[in-house]
């Protein structure tokens, strides 16, 4: 069934993207859902990368595209299969027998056996797994441009599936819910700025300072979820996530006991500017809801009682004499509530005072930083190249690398970076606004370098050293810029090797460091990535090449990815090589200093 609005932006994604204007409908479909489900949200879409994570084709058992997503908090691997269908109709047994075919490929490749698999998926899914970090999970999304016929048939579909793939997170996304996303991306709400619910009866509310507890809707809540969508459960503060036990749960009070849901459910939190009970009409200004994401979802998704049924809401309005103590306070109201529940670290910080200070410091040199989920360089003219601009997560994963120097964590447990002993040396009065503009700089030309021709120069071993070797890269340079600012000599590094709690210590330092690029060159990519493959080559493989080898001699293997994980590799192995060859070798030493050391 052929859907208009689908039809126009598929045509509006190949204007705005010449990579895919030659590309067929299917394929700018799969594309274009992509960059609006992973990469709106202030994360750099790079229309090139993703044509080539899209491995649609023969013998590619299933999967259409291999991806990591940007916003996860484990750099999540997404495994896609799309179906762009113009007159073909969408059913349980067509998407049940798809996503086998995936399952049976992604066990086949896990077990290391691809004879017969397009070599270009293979290694799109190789590369996606070594960028997944500890805690990330493997996820199959299903996009389709088809329509179900109503509700129920969605909801028998998405039940169905979860118990055909037990072993997989598994999500559907329809044309409503594609169309959804799309709007909401476009609209860029983090909040709800005007809408009601339904109340039990006039009067009936408990009052607490400026907030109130009443009993809404069931009804009225699943209208305004199904307008609202995910813009309702607040991108910046709470999420639905899907959890079996508790959905199942919902579920099955909903349709078996609904009379007593409201004894049996905690309902739900909304924090909000302004509130006003108006008789049955519960009005809100400017609000989110920050606790009841999985009762919100369930009950906009399921088929309600023809009697209506009342939950509980607990409407807190935000305090505070100013713009800041207010967002404080909606984000320790965020993270107490939901102290409990799975919910993405990130967002609880995005409202932290210290956020909005870098924020502004940032702003102040140009450079616009999003903290908050949804948020956008504003206005766009103002921040015309990718590295203007970066996410949360993006300026914790670059400073753990560089500043603090822990570049296996920044790779592969960049959650890190909440943890107060790092969070505040990261985002507090000691973050120095120019380095992070620096290193978010130096992130993305090192992107691009890592998948350019340049890099076909090295052994497999070396190019896969520089492919995964992105954060310890940084590490060597910031550890060159440190030292040059007199934080530490290489002989009081090389005498703590042994002591790793010292050496970590000491690395930390940021006394006199105020930038990592001291002059702006006409020449400065070409620089940059000069210093990419040296570093590449000649410390990092280098150091893997020893590692290799000692791996060898006691019967054990060791690959380039997992190398890169750990932080104790940095220390005993990288960092002494780095000293050695940046004291020792003229040429390689001057081509750093070019970027590092401003010039006299």
């Amino acid at each position: 069934m052929e859907n208009s609005f689908i039809v126009s932006r598929v045509k509006a994604f190949k204007e705005k993207y010449p990579q895919f204007k030659s590309q067929q409908d299917y394929i700018v479909f799969t594309g274009m859902c992509i960059y609006y489900f992973y990469f709106t949200s202030g994360d750099t879409f790079d229309p090139d990368q993703t044509l080539r994570s899209i491995v649609d084709g023969a013998n590619d058992g299933g999967i259409d595209a291999v991806l990591n997503d940007p916003s996860s908090e484990g750099n999540d691997l997404i495994i896609v299969q799309s179906k762009y269908y113009n007159v073909a109709d969408v059913t349980q047994d067509k998407i049940v027998g798809e996503l086998s075919k995936i399952a049976d490929t992604v066990k086949r490749l896990d077990k290391y056996k691809i004879e017969g698999l397009k070599q270009d998926m293979v290694s799109a899914y190789r590369t996606a797994v070594s960028e997944m970090e500890d805690n990330g999970s493997k996820r199959i999304v299903f996009f389709t441009s088809d329509e179900v016929p109503n509700k129920k048939t969605k909801n028998s579909i998405l039940k169905a599936v979860q118990g055909y793939f037990p072993d997989f997170d598994v999500e559907l996304n329809f044309c409503d819910d594609i169309q959804a996303q799309i709007e909401l991306s476009e609209n860029g709400k983090t909040v709800v700025e005007y809408d009601e619910l339904d109340l039990d009866e006039p009067d009936n509310a408990l009052h607490y300072e400026d907030s109130i507890i009443v009993n809404i809707s069931a009804k009225s809540l699943q209208d305004l979820q199904n307008r609202r969508r995910s813009s309702l459960l607040g991108m910046n503060l709470r999420y639905h996530i899907a959890g079996k036990n508790v959905d199942d749960a919902i579920a099955k009070t909903i349709k078996d006991d609904s009379a007593n849901f409201w004894y049996k459910n905690n309902g739900i939190l909304i924090v909000c500017d302004k509130y006003q009970c108006d008789g049955t009409k519960l009005k809100l200004t400017n609000f989110s809801i920050v606790n009841g994401g999985q009762t919100t979802y369930k009950i906009g998704q399921c088929d309600l009682p023809d009697e209506d049924f009342y939950l509980q809401c607990k409407v807190v309005k935000a305090k505070g004499a100013t713009a800041e103590q207010s967002q404080d306070f909606v984000g320790k109201i965020a993270e107490a509530t939901n102290s409990q529940k799975p919910i993405k670290t990130k967002d609880l910080k995005a409202n932290r005072p210290e956020q909005w200070k870098l924020k502004s410091a940032l702003a102040d040199i140009g450079f616009y930083y999003m903290p908050k989920n949804g948020d956008k360089p504003s206005p766009a003219e103002k921040y015309p190249e990718p590295y203007n601009s970066a996410k949360l997560e993006k300026v914790g994963k670059v400073c753990l690398a560089g500043v603090l120097q822990m570049p296996g964590s920044a790779r592969s447990n960049s959650q890190k970076m909440y943890d107060d002993q790092y969070y505040y040396s990261i985002f507090g009065t000691g973050a120095v606004p120019q380095v992070i503009v620096d290193l978010i700089k130096i992130d993305y030309f090192y992107d691009k370098y890592s998948k350019s021709k340049k890099v076909e120069a090295y052994t497999i071993e070396t190019q896969q050293m520089i492919k995964n070797g992105r954060t310890f890269v940084m590490a060597c340079l910031l550890y060159a810029v440190k030292l040059n600012a007199g934080c530490f000599t290489n002989d009081e590094i090389n005498d703590l090797i042994n002591d790793t709690d010292e050496l970590k210590r000491t690395l930390r330092k940021m006394d006199g460091v105020s930038c990592v690029i001291a002059n702006k060159l006409d020449n400065e990519k070409d620089v940059l990535e000069d210093i990419f493959g040296l570093i590449g080559d000649e410390v990092l493989g280098y150091c893997f090449d020893l590692a290799t080898r000692v791996a060898i001699n006691t019967g054990k293997s060791v690959a380039p990815s997992d190398y890169l994980k750990l932080d104790s590799n940095y220390y005993k192995d990288i960092i002494s090589r780095f000293n050695t060859v940046y004291s020792t070798k003229k040429a390689f030493k001057d081509t750093i200093d070019k970027i590092i050391l401003k010039a006299e």
